[in-house]
């Protein structure tokens, strides 16, 4: 019989310090590091996170912009990826379609989940034990005509995906805990939240210029040539590269439970807006607040609560909205 791994889209929730580590589980510090995906956006990141530390090979079907040992390879070549997994100590699951980027809806499932599926199970093949995966706060399915159920959204809040983007992360989770429920794999699956990356730092400030920065910006560029960047999401959530890319280090490490989840944010919110003012501006009404006090303390604080990070990770985002804006207007 499989152990209880808890409900899908709930972290396991055991003690976080002196919990029995599952029998035939093997934990080893991680030195030698395969990143699936690592000539991406966040795969160069990660990849220079883990140069200090770590031996580090980025497999990816495009060499990287820099210089970095390299296997190319596709996450939908099964073989290729036991071969490539063979002698590692751990995998960092970065590759696939990004929101946004794929051709169509199908094109998530055909490549997000199979590609995840083909790397839990050519990590298992090759012996490989410790995995961090990168799944996405979108699966927690908020946008602006469905609020969150309750405030701060922790790792154990209802996902309810409605895109394929979405759905293929909450599938991907739900994979990562029948690998772990099989006695074989650690996973740590991270949902980062949107990637603010330094290129893009100048297309979010066009669009909170804009006169409803919710809204989806006119297609033409603005007088200073830069595209807005998009309709910005509900919560307003937002995670810096750099940041994000040292969670996924730090995850390596993680050896408390054989299977969590964990939330990767920025402290504040995208514009710094006032968070509660805000969230009963958009939903009619704010959600139910379970810490009022920290919003007490800091009138900006995320809609997303990191403190599991914070306390099992050792992990937390390096400065504010305010150094994102600084970074921008330096540029």
């Amino acid at each position: 019989m499989l152990p209880d791994l808890g409900e899908p889209g709930n972290v396991l929730l055991l003690p976080s310090t002196g919990a029995a580590k599952p029998k035939g589980r093997v934990y080893l510090k991680p030195e030698k590091v395969v990143v699936t995906g690592g000539s991406g956006r966040l795969g160069g990141h990660v990849m220079a996170a883990l140069e200090t530390n770590h031996q580090a090979i980025a497999l990816d079907i495009n060499p990287p912009h820099q210089k970095t040992p390299y296997i190319a390879a596709d996450i939908l070549d099964l073989p290729a990826l036991t071969g490539a997994f063979k002698g590692q100590d751990a995998v960092i699951h970065l590759a696939g379609y990004d929101d946004g980027q794929a051709p169509d809806e199908q094109a998530y499932m055909a490549t997000n989940v199979q590609g995840a599926w083909n790397v839990f199970q050519a990590a298992e093949d090759a012996g490989v034990r410790h995995l961090v995966v990168a799944s996405s706060t979108a699966a927690l399915g908020l946008y602006h005509d469905r609020a969150p159920d309750y405030l701060p959204i922790d790792e154990a809040h209802p996902l309810r995906p409605m895109g394929a983007y979405a759905l293929s992360k909450q599938v991907i989770e739900t994979m990562a805990r029948h690998y772990v429920a099989r006695g074989s794999l650690h996973i740590v699956c991270l949902r980062p939240t949107l990637i603010v990356r330094p290129e893009k730092e100048a297309q979010i400030l066009a669009q909170l210029a804009l006169p409803d920065p919710d809204s989806e910006p006119p297609a033409q560029l603005d007088a200073d040539g830069v595209r807005p960047y998009g309709a910005l999401s509900a919560i307003r959530t937002y995670v810096r590269s750099h940041d994000a890319a040292r969670g996924f280090v730090a995850a390596l490490d993680y050896q408390a439970r054989p299977f969590d989840i964990f939330t990767l944010a920025a402290n504040d919110g995208i514009g710094r807006p006032k968070t509660l003012p805000r969230m009963a501006a958009v939903f009619g009404a704010c959600p139910e607040v379970r810490d009022p006090a920290r919003y007490q303390a800091d009138p900006h604080a995320s809609v997303l609560d990191t403190r599991h990070a914070r306390d099992d990770l050792c992990w937390q985002p390096q400065g504010d909205w305010r150094d994102v804006v600084a970074s921008a207007e330096s540029e």
